[in-house]
């Protein structure tokens, strides 16, 4: 019998030692962050046509002050639901492009041709050159503040240009490439 207890106490230590350290643990914590963009309305927005051809243009046909191979496409927006009594919702428009010959023109940093690019003009008829422009950064209001927008279309038109003077004598040839973003923002 004196074999027996002997075990006994070494089993009972042993219990106890691992009691002992599941008491000391350090306590554990997660953390989760949560985040969430709470806008003040929707809209859906669509193109006429995703991709617009303004066809081929040679460098005797870029003259200063001109547009060429004008071509319309519309803008939809439907289904607006929502609003902030405090904010205007809008089209923002934006896109890579420059200054050149005093007029916004849209231009790709990926197109081989330079010295020229894509005017935009917001307008239900074909456009000349001396008309008002759209910008990187423009905004056009879809409704009153703190309105929802309702179903329209914006017509606008897109026409290759060299500029109005001196510019047009410099441009290397190849493909322009433009594009142009539609977002709604609320502003």
């Amino acid at each position: 019998m004196s074999l027996i207890k002997p075990c006994r106490k070494v089993a009972l230590f042993a219990i106890a030692l691992g009691m002992q350290g599941w008491f000391m643990a350090a306590p554990q914590a997660v953390t989760i962050d949560f985040s969430a963009m709470l806008m003040p309305g929707t809209c859906t927005f669509s193109l006429s046509q995703s991709t617009l051809s303004l066809g081929t243009v040679t460098h005797s046909q870029l003259i200063a002050g001109k547009l060429l191979n004008i071509a319309p496409f519309t803008l939809n927006v439907v289904a607006c639901s929502g609003s902030d009594s405090s904010l205007t919702p809008m089209v923002n428009i934006t896109g890579e492009g420059m200054f050149h010959g005093g007029k916004w023109l849209f231009r790709s940093s990926d197109s081989e041709a330079s010295g020229m690019g894509v005017m935009l003009t917001r307008t239900d008829s074909p456009p000349n050159y001396n008309q008002a422009e759209v910008k990187h950064g423009d905004d056009i209001p879809l409704a009153a503040r703190g309105s929802v927008p309702r179903d329209q279309q914006m017509t606008f038109y897109a026409g290759v240009t060299c500029g109005n003077g001196s510019e047009c004598t410099t441009q290397g040839l190849g493909e322009l490439k433009a594009r142009v973003v539609f977002n709604l923002e609320y502003r």
